[in-house]
Formats: C-alpha cells, sequence, structure tokens
C-alpha cells in the first residue's frame, strides 16, 4: 500500500538515535488503579447528538505521571511505521529532511506490540477507558483496536487537516469511538476540532495529510466538502475545548475533526488516543487503500469481511 509504503520510509529516514531529540529513560513505574468514573446523562447525550464529549480529569495525576513515561518508552522503541516528520517534509522531499527539524512524532501501537515493545502501555488497554467509551456509545462490551501516540513539539507548525478516522481503517460499524487523552495541558488555540453533528454525514475519501491527495482505489467514496467554508457561512459549527493535563476528549469515528499546530514554542504537546470498537464493530475489508491495520497485523487476524472485530488481534478489554 502507498501509504505504509511512505511511512516506513520516514521512519527509517527520521528515527533519532539514542539521545538526539529526546531523552533516554527507562520505564519503572507502576501503573494506576483504573479510576471509577461516572458517566453523566446529558454527557451521554452530548456523544450521541455531537459526536464528540469533553471528561475534565478523567485520568489522575498519577495516571498522567505514568503514561508520560510510557509515552516516552514508546518514542525510544517506536514502530515499524512510525512518523518522525519534520517541518518540510513532503512525499517529495521527505529524504531531506533532518533528525533535527522533527516537529510531529506519530506511533500506532496494537494489543500485540503493547506486550512485547512497550509493555507500559498494556494497564492503560484495559483502563477505565474502555469502561467509558462503552457507556457513551451504549455498547456492552468493547474491543481494543489501537493506540495511536502523537507528539507535536512547541513552536510545530504542522496542522492535521480535516478528516474523519472510519474511512482510513478497515472496521466498521456505529459502535466506534476514541477516547484521546491530553498528557499536557493544551490552550484552545491548539485544541483539535471537531464539526459538530458530522458524525451523521456519512463516510468521504481519506487523504493523504502530507500532500493531501486522496488514497489510492477509495473513489467509492465522495471527497470531503469544504469544511472551512461551512464554518464560515455558518453552515457548521466547530467545537473546540481548552484541556489540562488528564482531560479525555471521547468521539465517535465518524466525525469530522482537524487541528492546528503548537502555537506555544517552548511546551511540548502529547496526546494518546486510544481506539475501540463496540457491539456492532465488524472487520470490512475495503477496497483500495488503507492506513489501519497495519498489513502484518492484516495478515495475521484471521478475520473476514463482516466478521465481528473481536478476535486475538483486538480483544475484549470490557468488562
Amino acid at each position: 500500500m502507498i501509504a505504509v509504503r511512505r511511512i516506513r520510509q520516514i521512519s527509517a529516514l527520521l528515527r533519532p538515535p539514542s539521545g538526539v531529540g529526546y531523552r533516554t529513560f527507562s520505564h519503572q513505574g507502576l501503573a494506576p488503579s483504573p479510576q471509577t468514573v461516572q458517566i453523566a446523562a446529558a454527557e451521554r447525550e452530548a456523544y450521541q447528538r455531537d459526536g464528540v464529549v469533553h471528561l475534565p480529569g478523567a485520568f489522575s495525576e498519577d495516571w498522567v505521571t505514568y503514561l508520560r513515561e510510557a509515552f516516552q518508552q514508546g518514542m525510544e522503541k517506536p514502530g515499524k511505521y512510525a512518523e518522525f516528520i519534520g517541518k518540510e517534509t513532503t512525499w517529495e522531499t521527505l529524504f531531506e529532511t533532518t533528525r533535527n527539524d522533527v516537529q510531529m512524532f506519530q506511533d500506532q501501537v496494537f494489543y500485540a506490540e503493547a506486550t512485547e515493545r512497550v509493555p507500559a502501555w498494556q494497564p492503560l488497554l484495559h483502563s477505565h477507558a474502555a469502561q467509558l467509551i462503552a457507556e457513551l456509545m451504549g455498547s456492552a462490551a468493547v474491543s481494543f483496536f489501537y493506540l495511536h501516540a502523537i507528539l507535536k513539539r512547541g513552536g510545530c507548525e504542522q496542522a492535521i487537516p480535516w478528516h474523519q478516522d472510519l474511512p482510513y481503517w478497515k472496521v466498521d460499524g456505529r459502535q466506534i469511538g476514541s477516547v484521546w487523552i491530553a498528557l499536557d495541558d493544551m490552550p484552545l488555540a491548539a485544541s483539535v476540532r471537531y464539526v459538530q453533528g458530522s458524525h451523521a454525514w456519512g463516510l468521504f475519501r481519506p487523504q493523504h495529510f502530507v500532500d493531501h491527495s486522496s488514497y489510492t482505489g477509495r473513489e467509492d467514496l465522495p471527497l470531503l466538502p469544504d469544511v472551512d467554508g461551512l464554518l464560515q457561512t455558518g453552515r457548521a459549527n466547530a467545537l473546540a475545548f481548552e484541556v489540562k493535563a488528564g482531560d479525555a476528549l471521547c468521539f465517535d469515528a465518524r466525525i469530522v475533526h482537524g487541528s492546528l499546530g503548537n502555537p506555544e514554542v517552548v511546551q511540548e504537546h502529547r496526546r494518546i488516543a486510544l481506539r475501540f470498537g463496540g457491539d456492532d464493530a465488524t472487520y470490512c475489508d475495503r477496497e483500495g487503500e488503507t492506513a489501519i491495520p497495519t498489513p502484518e497485523i492484516d495478515a495475521t487476524h484471521g478475520l473476514r469481511h463482516g466478521d465481528a472485530l473481536t478476535c486475538e488481534a483486538f480483544p475484549r478489554v470490557w468488562p
């Protein structure tokens, strides 16, 4: 797949050696116990109506400390498809980007990888995050799909364009959602923006974030409408949230969202997004180019089109 091949090239070129750009560390902390977090009826209604809800303080200070250390361990042991992206990175110029120019880091971690490569992630996969999204989605159980770790360094100009998550993934269903956890305080100017109610718009064609080109072979889906134009003319409304470390944003995989860079010059912004599938989540062998699961996971999970998502690769984590 084109996206996977290019990501592999980025990772091989830009992976910083120990001691360059990011400190080396050895994770020794013990994970906190899962928290008891009550979901109010208004929060459940907001998730269903708007496609996103803000849960302040969903993860305690102890959890934030633990997850920051786990995040660092993940950066020291990046996966095959991890991205270290510089300011001028494009498909055409990616080999000119130097390690010192890294502005943004992304990595995807699947269940088996969390055990073998970054065991510090494992407690999070079985934390109260799964219960939170289950209650919001109205699902009796949830399976873990994958973990997405993102860092934007201070002053990063890398924006994430408007998109939906679901068209990039080989899963389908109405009960597929993310628990996005802030590991640093983030001002409103750096917030992810969510187009209110857009999870009911249907699905749109995925595009590469670097050059905005469409994924190959995905002409079955229409192009995303001019979201900025809709917002400017009042035909759509964007929700954004100032978040503190430990806050969670829970959102539907179909909602249109995007983010700007990091305007805080000296403050890094770290966030983790846990992806979950609920009762109606199924494996969807989409035609054309996709991004998730990675080819190695896709070759081993054993699922066929239409099968329920829960399996050894995507295990049930709640209850």
